[in-house]
């Protein structure tokens, strides 16, 4: 019971500043895009409830894809070429239609289709100066490929 009353009085006493006429107290936490922004890149949020389980894309791939927000999920090792998620496929059917977060290796990009043999709508995401880390659902240019990939193309220049 004291604990319930505890929590009402801080809710009380938390928010009775607004309507005495005194703004509420604000923070800025802003969600960087990882678009160029004054000749640097920035990496993406992908701080979710739980927080975020991305990590660094080891130097012998050029990205990991992600069945999950905030890289949970099963994840997908990608080399630099092309792979095809076709359905007929024992082995690639699997991450068909299901890829929801990716992480691209510094200096690399990563371009998902939402068909297969590297057709149909498209969109890039690439690395500049460090790993990029993105949930497709969460950043406009690429939502429509949110576990919709079904083919996808990884180059790197370094």
């Amino acid at each position: 019971m004291k604990v319930a009353f505890v929590t009402i009085s801080f809710a009380i006493v938390a928010f009775s500043g607004v309507h005495a006429g005194n703004p509420p107290l604000a923070v800025n936490i802003p969600c960087l895009s990882g678009r160029e922004k004054e000749g640097t890149t920035v990496p993406s949020c992908t701080s979710g409830l739980f927080g975020s389980s991305c990590t660094d894309v080891p130097s012998n791939l050029c990205a990991r894809v992600y069945d999950d927000e905030d890289c949970k999920g099963w994840e997908l090792d990608v080399p630099e070429g092309r792979m095809n998620f076709r359905f007929f496929n024992p082995v690639w059917y699997w991450y068909r239609n299901d890829i929801e977060s990716v992480s691209v290796r510094k200096g690399c990009s990563l371009t998902g289709f939402d068909d297969t043999n590297w057709t149909g709508q498209s969109a890039t995401i690439v690395a500049r100066s460090r790993d990029r880390h993105v949930n497709l659902d969460d950043e406009d240019e690429y939502e429509d490929l949110d576990e919709e990939i079904e083919s996808l193309q990884c180059t790197c220049t370094n």
